[in-house]
């Protein structure tokens, strides 16, 4: 019987950087210093994305795993667990949070470059073009931070180019169109809501409010963008968070359940098993077998 693997630690920018910058650059190679410890199953506080110029592996991120190739590009958001098993891969993983890259006001984060919504494919292989152009960026990024210079600025507008060159390459390429792309703001605003409020359990009427539009607007918005009720998307974000103690912690359900915010036990047991068709107990000990 296999015993309850270990908690998944949360790194923050802070063990990482030996300075509050909120901005990391790594060769995925250990050049320059520093090694991306990629082995162990972990989350963190902050963004990542991953630039592979080269090798080969496999990246799993909350619970799918993912081919690494050349010129592919991987994103991690806070909170998502994930491992890398590398096979002599070259490229970068930068390491940043929201404030470093300083929208402006009232612009969030996810809404301007969705393909950090944690609900969005994590993946995208770009063609060899763009791939040299994203290398050229990173390469420059990786010339500034180890300057040693105050340039805090120049950094900040290196990373902001490099994320709208992604942006630009999904809204361009046909065969990367997804459905975040035609998403309704207020779906992407309503999702990012939920990715903050979860745990409250929230009705759908008060993220209406939120929105200042009605429940039933909100959920003919989503069935349009989403194909799902705004029900449905809130008790997803709660089931994957709900996945992920049960994947990556030692807790057990009681603690887990009110962690959630849920009045008890067995009514967590039943959400879980109507969302996900096993009981918390079954699920986890499926997933320590896979492990």
């Amino acid at each position: 019987m296999k015993n309850t693997p270990a908690p998944v630690p949360i790194h923050s920018i802070e063990t990482k950087v030996m300075h509050t910058l909120g901005f990391d650059i790594m060769d995925l190679e250990g050049k320059g210093g520093k090694k991306y410890d990629s082995s162990l199953l972990h989350r963190h506080t902050f963004f990542e994305l991953f630039f592979f110029s080269g090798g080969k592996g496999s990246h799993e991120i909350d619970f799918m795993h993912y081919n690494v190739g050349k010129n592919s590009v991987h994103f991690v958001s806070p909170g998502q667990i994930h491992q890398l098993t590398l096979k002599g891969t070259k490229g970068y993983v930068l390491c940043f949070t929201e404030d470093f890259v300083s929208l402006a006001a009232k612009e969030n984060f996810v809404e301007k470059f969705p393909f950090y919504d944690s609900a969005s494919h994590p993946v995208i292989d770009l063609d060899r073009a763009v791939g040299e152009e994203l290398a050229a960026l990173v390469t420059s990024i990786t010339k500034e931070f180890r300057s040693g210079n105050d340039n805090t600025d120049i950094l900040r507008a290196y990373l902001n180019i490099l994320l709208l060159k992604i942006r630009a390459f999904l809204s361009g390429n046909g065969k990367t169109e997804t459905s975040f792309q035609n998403r309704h703001a207020k779906v992407t605003r309503f999702k990012s809501l939920v990715n903050e409020h979860y745990i409250f359990h929230k009705p759908v009427s008060d993220y209406a409010s939120d929105l200042n539009i009605s429940p039933n607007h909100l959920n003919a918005l989503c069935k349009t963008h989403e194909g799902k009720t705004a029900t449905q998307l809130v008790q997803e974000r709660l089931l994957l968070e709900a996945k992920r103690l049960l994947y990556a912690t030692d807790m057990n359900i009681k603690e887990i359940a009110f962690q959630l915010n849920f009045e008890d036990v067995a009514y967590f047991n039943r959400f879980f098993k109507k969302q996900s068709g096993l009981a918390p107990v079954q699920y986890r000990k499926q997933v320590q077998q896979n492990r």
